[in-house]
């Protein structure tokens, strides 16, 4: 051995040897905390790109949507819902999809009523919702959304500014068309 030279002893090889595992069993363990983080945080990453999705696509507002009538004050589905061309399209709040769960044409539609929440309905909707009731005149079906006061205001007058003869439904007997 010449001067200066270290001699590395057994129980040091051995210590580095365990400092090596150790740190290559942290690094595995950061690796698998970053990949349960990405996988828990995925749908929360795919709710926030979708809305942002569908706001770039025209303005969006909150608005709830009734699928049934069976419990009172119950059946409500939160959702987003916007203005596109001669349309109403209502979207799940808590869902992926692009395309929209309700679709309704303002043609066809016809207001009804509206009423404020009541009961459990204040708890479930958003907050300050007025409940409004939409007819399809087409199809005879009878649409309920919960939204706010303003964003109902928004409604009734989007229905009622249709072009005027737009009203009418080629199909029915009342109809001049």
């Amino acid at each position: 051995m010449s001067p200066g030279d270290t001699e590395v002893t057994p129980g040091a090889c051995m210590f580095l040897k365990e400092a090596c595992i150790f740190l290559i069993m942290t690094w595995d363990v950061v690796v698998v905390v970053m990949c349960v983080t990405l996988l828990v945080a995925m749908p929360f990453i795919g709710l926030y790109l979708r809305r942002r999705w569908l706001t770039g696509q025209g303005g969006l507002f909150d608005c709830a949507y009734r699928v049934s009538d069976a419990v009172p004050g119950g059946g409500w589905v939160l959702g987003l819902a916007r203005y596109r061309e001669d349309r109403l399209e209502w979207f799940r709040a808590f869902s992926l999809g692009l395309r929209p769960n309700v679709s309704l044409t303002r043609s066809t539609a016809a207001y009804v009523y509206q009423r404020p929440a009541s009961g459990l309905e204040q708890v479930v909707l958003f907050e300050n919702s007025h409940v409004i009731l939409v007819r399809d005149r087409s199809s005879g079906r009878e649409l309920t959304f919960a939204m706010d006061g303003d964003t109902v205001v928004g409604l009734i007058t989007w229905l009622e500014s249709a072009p005027p003869g737009s009203h009418y439904i080629r199909t029915r007997q009342d109809s001049p068309l």
